[in-house]
């Protein structure tokens, strides 16, 4: 009985994902739910099959913790906690769960206000909104490295306990002149120790509850929704990227995919051995893109890719085509043209992005691969060699261009 459930809700995903493949790709109903069609995903059906009944043995496993809870607290803490508990089991999206997680607290227990922060780079981003933080002055979002003489402020608890890497603060501070108590405890990511985001309760100074096992328990409930809605995220990117790769055009980019580019290229090599004409290719990626990333939200990495790729776009000849790579490289396919003139090409592409600026990134440069075929290449030869191209240039200064030619 207790895996009946998750069971259904399998079954009833299996039948609607097959009714979609139907209408997409024009196959049996037979054909969609034994998954016998080329852009069938298993893997990822599977995986989220597995994850309703880990759902259900982790609900199991956190029922059998609140049993636990509810020796060591009171009815009103052990209420909470099974709340919430059906909270960060249910389907509803994470901003919407961390909300309503908050409100419960604010409901069955006698605090003030309460809050769920994430730490974003050198920041800690508050993900729960309402008129009692606005009343008590929470901002949206707190500096993690703040040189502050005051010990008595929200500021300085959130960066004291981020650095010195506390699993509980319990101090004292006054806002608006109305002393209050303040407990903080981190929540972490479930593949390491490393803390994610930090909760927080704030009450009036009288109040003596012991809330520590609860506000633990809190973060640890927490913890394993933000992991749960990462892995989410994660399935679904992964089947975007499937399919990405199914399609012609990168939807993202509106660039061909890679899957079109080896087309491209198989066809370009047909053609250069029939008629003996030469064929090019040019792999590019940003200088320091992993830096970037870390500094810029994904949004505007993504903006900056678009840009980018209008950017190539204009200064291309019509017979070539730009395309996605992979997820970081652009690339170039150049009928017609040897290594030398797709040298020059590069460094009039050089010349003209150290003049352009970017909406949220300002100005980037990048590397360059460059190879042409050969008439004893193969198509996997003359692919690596291109890639080995840009791995070079990668490794050398920026706005590098390297040239690799069959010896």
């Amino acid at each position: 009985m207790r895996f009946a459930f998750p069971l259904m809700i399998a079954i009833v995903y299996w039948c609607l994902d097959a009714y979609q493949a139907v209408l997409n790709f024009d196959i049996s109903f037979k054909e969609a739910i034994l998954l016998d069609y080329a852009q069938s995903n298993s893997l990822i059906k599977l995986a989220i099959v597995i994850a309703i009944f880990i759902i259900f043995s982790i609900q199991s496993k956190v029922k059998k913790d609140v049993k636990i809870v509810k020796k060591e607290s009171s009815t009103k803490l052990m209420d909470t906690i099974s709340e919430i508990t059906d909270i960060t089991l249910s389907p509803m999206p994470l901003e919407k769960q961390i909300n309503t997680i908050v409100d419960n607290m604010k409901k069955n227990l006698d605090i003030e206000t309460a809050f769920i922060g994430s730490y974003e780079n050198d920041k800690i981003k508050i993900l729960n909104s309402d008129a009692s933080l606005v009343r008590i002055g929470i901002k949206k979002e707190y500096l993690l490295y703040l040189e502050n003489e005051e010990q008595d402020n929200i500021d300085s608890l959130l960066s004291t306990s981020y650095l010195e890497k506390k699993e509980l603060v319990d101090s004292a501070i006054k806002i608006n002149n109305i002393s209050y108590r303040v407990l903080l405890h981190p929540y972490k990511d479930s593949y390491s120790t490393k803390h994610i985001g930090i909760v927080a309760m704030i009450m009036k100074k009288e109040n003596s509850s012991n809330y520590d096992n609860f506000l633990k328990k809190v973060c640890e409930l927490i913890s394993f929704a933000a992991n749960l809605a990462k892995r989410k995220e994660g399935a679904i990117e992964a089947q975007n990227l499937h399919n990405d790769q199914l399609l012609s055009v990168d939807r993202q980019l509106n660039i061909p995919s890679y899957t079109r580019v080896q087309d491209r290229i198989e066809l370009e090599i047909k053609r250069s051995q029939r008629y003996k004409t030469n064929l090019s290719i040019m792999l590019i990626q940003i200088d320091h893109i992993k830096n970037l990333s870390n500094i810029f939200t994904k949004k505007e990495i993504i903006s900056l890719k678009k840009e980018l790729a209008s950017f190539f776009k204009k200064n291309i000849r019509e017979t070539d085509m730009l395309g996605k790579w992979s997820d970081t490289v652009f690339v170039i396919v150049a009928p017609n043209i040897g290594f030398r003139a797709t040298k020059s090409f590069a460094n009039r592409l050089n010349r003209q992005l150290k003049e352009h600026k970017f909406s949220k990134v300002g100005k980037v440069t990048c590397s360059y691969g460059i190879t042409s075929f050969f008439p004893k290449d193969t198509i996997g030869s003359f692919r690596r060699r291109a890639e080995n191209a840009l791995n070079v240039a990668i490794s050398k200064d920026e706005s590098s261009i390297e040239i690799k030619i069959m010896a």
